[in-house]
């Protein structure tokens, strides 16, 4: 991946909020709860993200599935638009 684009997506997922994702999960019609987007913020905010890091992103999906499955499905939805940037394990 283009070193330049990388930045700027870990930028972009690095300083998305609770505010942010309730957002996007509208744009995107994903139910999503205040509850839940601070759930998600949760486990993004743990580290810095790299998204060519796929040992990191493994631990950041099984955070996810380990408080809900169905939450890792609401978060994986809301980053589609970034899917391909970021490389899921």
């Amino acid at each position: 991946m283009n070193p330049v684009i990388r930045q700027m997506i870990n930028q972009k997922i690095n300083s998305l909020d609770i505010k942010e994702l309730i957002r996007l999960s509208k744009q995107y019609q994903i139910p999503l709860t205040v509850k839940q987007a601070k759930q998600i913020m949760t486990v993004l905010k743990k580290e810095p993200i790299d998204v060519g890091n796929k040992k990191q992103l493994q631990r950041l999906q099984n955070d996810l599935k380990k408080i809900d499955p169905s939450l890792y499905k609401k978060a994986e939805k809301i980053l589609e638009p970034y899917k391909d940037y970021i490389d899921w394990p």
